[in-house]
């Protein structure tokens, strides 16, 4: 398709609402301020600011509320008659607010001001007033903002089809109020959008346009995908990594993506039975994603295998299941298998659908048992639920699995092993372990020296970092070919909470983790050295936003935090600060929730200063 213009970012904007029309100019300089509010913290001499109203300088004796109420329509609710709306506007089709929210949100911020603006004024061309129903992004480099240099962040924008309707699937439970829609557009309009993304995508410069993504679907059901990849093969060496549940993995489409490399495949296969995968994922042409395994291994694609262990139409045959399927990849040599525990929201239908821990505990129990009689890692995830499990190795450097033909697959790692030093430097904890081996990856090194603990016993290890074969590849793997569990739980982030509560000058500092990540903190906080009038309390908020048996800390919301403190303090006292971790707030670079709302309406609604303590996820 020829590109000879940028694609159009536009924008609509509604008419003014009569209820408004009582007092207008000062609606438009309170829309201002609150949503200046939601993008920028004010200070005074280092000093925060905090501020919930406002006083016009010709009314010197009303303070008006800065933040008013939220009424059900501003809460991300989507209009029911959207698409029919959307086929009703000219090309390009407008933007959704909804996703500006998340990851731009100034956006919004100038929405809403010209909503109020408007509400006073009309505009005029020529004499002549105009009516406004929308606005488009002139300069689009002025748009630009930190990106990684990954190209999933230009691809994944492509990833709005499916063809398969799995029995598992996350979106049949996606509660209404999320942030992140698909807007109906043509195949050729979301490539042009694309194809303008690759013109501003620096990945050496770690600068991009930001993302207008919806929930993901299917990356390689895009008429226009392996089109794209190509122009992003040209603009970077970058790996590309790629999602999908194999459908389009025909020998000829393996063909075009071999000529990709560096490209690594997350596939979804679920199963290695055609008619489980019929059963579970829906799937007409069920043989496609099986039959590509040897394929992908002929081509030299590295890829892992996908497998939600959903309990149907039985236990029993799940189990089964998936013992036949981890052993049919590891016998194509996958690099690696990723079990995800399943789980399911309140708006899935016909929830409860099993217990979770019994069913997890099941199938943690088959993964184990399968670990020594196959050699591709295999991971289940979240991590965490597994190291509770026991025996004793939360966050120590236990190697879950090492990729076949790896540097340390060579040397004679294996899993099971504690690694205790590199090259002589001692480690305790997993994240020193990591950053350790990927410091000596980047470098290039030509012999490192492991030091492990294998079954009580203490042996050095050498491992040469050029000495591997596929399905590893150095511009995959970042630490050698050692998998480990997860991520672990950095010890650095005790000591930043340590400063936030010194510079806060709190005494008592109420903490908000998950039920996964609390022992975590609980044992690692006795390291730091905190002083005697500090006292910290950890309460864990349930998921009440998504329901279901959903627990995991990154998906709750600003209404979950608040209803949690909001209970806490009908039974203690109020504590001085409120430090919530990062990651409910980190997929996007503006500190916002999976609905779109930041953080700092959690303090407004509790009246207790909060902050986040910046942290990482602690499986990846």
């Amino acid at each position: 398709m020829p590109q000879e213009q940028d694609y159009i970012f536009r924008y609509k904007i509604n008419p003014p609402e009569e209820e408004n029309l009582r007092n207008p100019l000062l609606e438009l300089m309170r829309a201002e301020l609150a949503s200046l509010g939601d993008l920028l913290i004010l200070f005074y001499k280092e000093e925060e600011v905090k501020v919930d109203g406002f006083r016009l300088l010709n009314e010197r004796e009303v303070i008006h509320e800065l933040y008013l109420p939220k009424k059900e329509a501003e809460e991300g609710r989507v209009p029911e008659n959207i698409h029919q709306q959307q086929e009703q506007w000219a090309l390009p089709t407008p933007q959704l607010i909804e996703n500006a929210r998340f990851y731009e949100p100034r956006i919004e911020h100038i929405k809403k001001v010209l909503e109020k603006i408007l509400a006073v004024v009309d505009l005029e061309v020529e004499g002549k007033p105009v009516k406004i129903d929308g606005f488009r992004l002139k300069n689009l480099s002025h748009w630009l903002g930190p990106s990684s240099g990954d190209p999933a962040e230009v691809f994944d924008h492509l990833a709005t089809r499916c063809d398969c309707a799995c029995a598992f699937c996350y979106l049949k439970g996606h509660p209404p109020t999320l942030s992140l829609k698909q807007p109906a557009r043509s195949a050729e309009e979301e490539y042009a959008e694309a194809l303008t993304r690759v013109k501003y995508f620096y990945p050496e410069r770690r600068r991009a346009l930001f993302p207008t993504l919806g929930s993901p679907y299917e990356i390689l059901a895009h008429p226009y995908a392996l089109d794209l990849l190509r122009e992003l093969r040209k603009k970077t060496d970058r790996p590309l990594r790629l999602s999908t549940n194999g459908h389009s993995l025909t020998p000829k489409v393996i063909e075009e993506l071999s000529a990709l490399q560096p490209i690594y495949l997350y596939l979804s296969l679920h199963s290695s039975s055609e008619e489980r995968r019929k059963l579970i994922m829906g799937a007409k042409k069920a043989e496609i994603a099986i039959q590509a395994l040897p394929l992908l291994k002929e081509s030299r694609i590295s890829y892992a295998v996908v497998i939600v262990p959903w309990p149907l139409p039985s236990l029993t045959e799940m189990l089964a299941d998936l013992q036949e399927t981890i052993i049919y990849a590891n016998a194509h040599e996958a690099h690696l298998i990723e079990v995800s525990l399943p789980g399911y929201s309140k708006y899935f239908p016909e929830p409860p659908l099993f217990s979770r821990d019994e069913l997890w505990k099941k199938i943690v129990e088959t993964v184990r048992s399968l670990r020594p009689k196959v050699s591709t890692p295999i991971i289940v995830k979240p991590s965490m639920f597994e190291e509770h499990l026991g025996p004793e190795m939360l966050n120590l450097p236990w190697v879950a699995g090492i990729v076949q033909n790896s540097p340390a697959y060579r040397g004679g790692l294996r899993s099971g092993d504690f690694l205790v030093a590199i090259n002589g430097l001692p480690m305790s904890n997993r994240p020193q372990a990591r950053d350790l081996l990927k410091l000596y990856h980047q470098q290039h090194s030509s012999k490192i020296v492991t030091t492990i603990k294998r079954i009580g016993e203490k042996k050095d290890i050498q491992i040469d970092p050029h000495d591997w074969d596929y399905p590893y590849h150095p511009a995959l793997d970042h630490h050698l070919g050692i998998i480990f569990p997860g991520a672990g739980f950095r010890l650095s982030a005790l000591e930043d909470l340590k400063s936030l509560i010194i510079s806060h000058k709190a005494h008592k500092v109420l903490f908000l983790s998950s039920t996964l990540v609390k022992p975590y903190f609980i044992e690692n906080l006795k390291q730091i050295a905190l002083p005697k009038e500090i006292e910290i309390q950890v309460i864990v908020p349930p998921n009440r936003f998504f329901g279901g048996n959903i627990f995991m800390g990154d998906l709750l919301v600003v209404d979950d935090f608040i209803e949690a403190i909001k209970e806490y303090l009908q039974r203690e006292t109020a504590p001085d600060l409120i430090v919530l971790p990062s990651t409910p707030f980190s997929l996007g670079d503006w500190r916002r929730d999976l609905t779109g709302r930041v953080y700092k309406e959690i303090e407004r609604a509790v009246g207790i200063p909060v902050v986040l303590l910046d942290c990482e996820v602690i499986y990846d």
